[in-house]
């Protein structure tokens, strides 16, 4: 079983970058749509990779594959807003 986890993040203009993050290698990578590498972290701690992923690529990303993966049924499913009424 592998730690890798990949992350889709939208940009501007429509374009998607890929984001693979994996804790036990200690790696996250931003790859642009013509799969050229434009980020690459490496000698990262699980810790630091659990923190990126928590605090940025929750937020900005839509995870792919890996633990924690939104299963297909989720995809269309509305998010819940308290603030709308």
């Amino acid at each position: 079983m592998t730690s890798e986890h990949i992350w889709a993040w939208i940009q501007g203009k429509g374009r998607i970058f890929k984001v693979i993050s994996d804790p036990e290698k200690g790696i996250i990578e931003v790859i642009n749509e013509k799969g050229e590498i434009l980020i690459r972290k490496t000698n990262l701690s699980k810790r630091q990779i659990e923190m990126v992923e928590k605090n940025f690529l929750h937020l900005i990303a839509k995870k792919l594959s890996g633990r924690g993966a939104a299963a297909p049924s989720d995809t269309n499913r509305e998010t819940f807003d308290p603030m709308i009424t």
